[in-house]
This record gives structure tokens, C-alpha cells and sequence, in this order.
């Protein structure tokens, strides 16, 4: 009210004493009428300061926002321009939004920090290739200053910067390196997001080096146990039963051809093993082809119904067409059917089933799931296993073959199983 008063005090005066001057005039006091009109100009200049104060302060409001001064003060502009009524307002607007900007950069801080504390690389990259951010453990795996640009990682690995720009959300990419004279390699994974209305790019990146080479001594070691336990067992009784013969003196020719089926047996079954383990060495890469899934699976269908394999498949969309190598994806969709159809009890009503469809990013996905018994927890890790076999003529290498034809074709092979309520193994290219 004291704003409306104040306003109305100045305005009113500007108002009235033109009218009177006119008022005057027209009666014929011209001298009084020229009094009141000076009086009028007089208002007038008064009422243009009061407006230029309060622009001024209203300026330094502005500006205050602008450039985050907010020790500015309002307090005893009374009559001066802004009114006392709106000086606490504004005083409190300030204080507001000083302490919203404070906690934003609290929080871009402590982002910040945590962010350069992760031991993943982390890169943000605009459509155009800039590089608006990235974490210092990204800095340490390129070893260089802060890149500005993709480009300016061209001295890492002029591969390095295509690498990064092709990458898709949600594919994961291995790149390998070489820092200081040792080999580096990195798995690349990128997410898009939008801010402000800008395309950008998150790139997480992951030395694996280390993992790697850790991983590659397990191998050998599980290998060398493995085979070291087949020639063993393979090779022991034989042994045994060359020096029992070697020591006799007697020629009991129906024990003499007991020893040799045995001998015979036991290296057989190692030639087996040596060849099974050549098979499981010798995978052929992949030559991609272009064809459609359904002819395909019926196919497959037509091949398998023979052995009472039977199951039933889903293609989503109808027409999807595949990029893959036809024969090898065949031997590894016939295999997981095969294993689900064995899998599945006479008591039950057996169902296979195979769907095939397209995940988010539109990359294949192939799915054999049945209703059998499930995997037991214990075996759930070791089925891709070289060797493993729960089966009492199982090789223990199909699943593994299947597992490198798809890791061949830059995809995944998992599977899901819980006891009791079938298993679902799923490829994803």
C-alpha cells in the first residue's frame, strides 16, 4: 500500500496541474495559469528521478543475478526508489538464489570428485566430435593433456578416434593399445543422453589388460588339469596292465585279449579326448551372409523333426533378416535344441521353444528356452566349461564350441535357469 500511496503522490500532482494551467487559461489568468503549468513541469521532473532510482536499483537487481553478486543491499531505499516493501523480496530472491547456485556447485563438485576417482575412463562427446568433459582416469589411460577435441587423440592410435565416434550405445568394444611400451586393452561401452537440447555421448572405458592376462593363466591352468586328468586316467590303467602281462609267464590267451579290448578302449577314448580338444581349437571364423530367419528355422525344424527334436519358434518382426554365417549359426541353434529337448524329463510335456527378435538398439536377439528341470545352481556356472559334461556320453565341448562361434560373431551366449522351471539360453549379436 505504501508503494501505491507513494506512486499515487507523484503521479497525481502531473495529472492535476495541467488542468488547472488549462483551466486557468482559459479564464483569462495567464500568470497563475503559467504557475501551475511550471508546477506541472516541476512534478514531472521529480516523477522521472523517482522512475530512473528505481530503474537504477531494479538495474542492480539484474546484475546482482548476472554476475552472482549477491552482497547486494536494498535496506533503506525508502523514498529513494525502490520501496521499502520490496527491498526484503528482492534482498530474499538474492539470498534464495545464491544459495540454490551454492548447492550446485556443491554438487558439481562432489560429482566431480567422484567421478575422477572411478578407475574407468570416462569421456563426454558432442555429435560434432568436441569433448566437453572427461575424468582424470581417462587422462591417465591416454597420457596426455586434456584432450579438447577426438581428433587430438589421433597421436594415442589414429584408430583411436573413429573407434570412439562408431561406437553404438550399448556395444561394448574392445581397443587395444600400447602405453609405454606394454599392451592396453580397453572395453568401450557408450550411452546417449540429451542436455539442453545437445546430443552427447558418454564413453566409459575399461583397462582389462590385467583381467585378461589373469584370466589367460586360469585358462591354462584349468586346461593343463583337465588334460592332465584325461591322459592320466587314460594312460594308467594301461600302464598297469602292460607290466601285470609283462611280468607273467603263463599265456592265458582269453586274459591276453581282455588286457588288449582294455588297452584299446582306454586309447581310444584318448584319441577321442585329443580329438575333441582339436575341435575345440580349430573353430573356422564366421562368413557372414544376409538371410531371413524364418525359412531359416524352418529349415532347422525340418532337419531336427526327424530326430524328434521338434519345437516351435517366433520370428518379431515377421520379414527380420539376419547377418551372420548361416552353417555356424545352424550348428549352434541345432546344439541348444538338441540340450533342451534332452534336458526335458518323458514325464513332462516337452516344449522348446525359439524366439527371435530384436532388442532396443535393433540387434538380433535368439532365445531357446524349454520346460525341463532347469540347472542346478553348482552347474549353472561350469556348463561352458571345456570338458564339463553332466551327461553319461556327453563330450563336454558343445556348449563351449557354441559359446566361441558366438563370441566369433562379435555376440554374447548366456543362459538363465533356476531348478525346476526350464533354462532359457539366449544369444545376442
Amino acid at each position: 500500500m505504501k508503494a501505491r500511496a507513494r506512486l499515487s503522490r507523484r503521479v497525481a500532482p502531473v495529472m492535476l496541474f495541467p488542468a488547472a494551467a488549462g483551466f486557468l487559461c482559459a479564464g483569462g489568468h495567464y500568470w497563475t495559469g503559467l504557475a501551475c503549468l511550471f508546477l506541472a513541469c516541476l512534478f514531472a521532473r521529480r516523477l522521472f528521478a523517482f522512475q530512473s532510482r528505481a530503474i537504477k536499483d531494479v538495474r542492480r537487481f539484474i546484475d546482482a543475478i548476472r554476475f552472482s553478486e549477491f552482497n547486494v543491499s536494498f535496506r533503506g531505499c525508502d523514498g529513494k526508489g525502490v520501496v521499502d516493501e520490496l527491498a526484503p523480496d528482492m534482498e530474499e530472491a538474492l539470498e534464495r538464489f545464491s544459495a540454490r547456485l551454492r548447492k550446485m556447485e556443491a554438487d558439481r563438485n562432489f560429482h566431480d570428485a567422484l567421478l575422477n576417482r572411478v578407475d574407468a575412463g570416462i569421456i563426454v562427446v558432442e555429435r560434432s566430435g568436441t569433448i566437453p568433459w572427461i575424468n582424470k582416469s581417462a587422462l591417465d589411460v591416454f597420457g596426455k593433456p586434456c584432450p579438447r577435441h577426438l581428433d587430438d587423440l589421433k597421436s594415442v592410435s589414429p584408430e583411436l578416434p573413429p573407434a570412439l565416434a562408431d561406437l553404438l550405445p550399448g556395444e561394448t568394444r574392445i581397443i587395444r593399445l600400447e602405453r609405454d611400451a606394454r599392451p592396453c586393452q580397453l572395453a568401450v561401452t557408450a550411452m546417449l543422453f540429451m542436455v539442453e537440447g545437445r546430443e552427447l555421448k558418454l564413453i566409459s572405458m575399461k583397462n582389462v589388460q590385467e583381467i585378461l592376462e589373469e584370466n589367460e593363466s586360469d585358462a591354462w591352468k584349468r586346461l593343463t588339469r583337465v588334460l592332465t586328468h584325461e591322459i592320466m586316467n587314460s594312460l594308467a590303467p594301461v600302464i598297469s596292465l602292460s607290466e601285470t602281462f609283462a611280468s607273467r609267464d603263463d599265456e592265458n590267451r582269453e586274459m591276453m585279449h581282455d588286457a588288449m579290448m582294455a588297452i584299446h578302449r582306454r586309447s581310444k577314448g584318448l584319441v577321442d579326448f585329443v580329438h575333441n580338444y582339436k575341435r575345440l581349437t580349430s573353430v573356422p571364423l564366421p562368413l557372414p551372409t544376409t538371410f531371413p530367419v524364418a525359412p531359416w528355422l524352418e529349415e532347422i525344424g525340418r532337419l531336427l523333426d526327424a530326430s524328434g527334436h521338434a519345437f516351435s519358434s517366433a520370428v518379431r518382426p515377421a520379414g527380420m533378416l539376419l547377418e551372420a554365417d548361416r552353417a555356424l549359426m545352424s550348428q549352434v541353434l541345432i546344439n541348444l535344441i538338441k540340450n533342451a529337448r534332452e534336458s526335458i524329463p518323458p514325464s513332462r510335456q516337452p516344449r522348446v521353444e525359439v524366439e527371435v527378435s530384436l532388442d532396443e538398439y535393433r540387434r538380433p536377439v535368439i532365445t531357446v528356452s524349454d520346460n525341463g528341470e532347469g540347472i542346478l545352481p553348482d552347474v549353472l556356472d561350469k556348463i561352458f566349461v571345456p570338458f564339463f559334461t553332466t551327461k553319461p556320453n556327453g563330450s563336454g565341448i558343445g556348449l563351449t564350441i557354441c559359446r566361441q562361434i558366438i563370441s566369433l560373431h562379435g555376440g554374447r551366449l548366456s543362459v538363465h535357469s533356476a531348478p525346476d522351471k526350464g533354462a532359457r539360453f539366449t544369444i545376442k549379436l
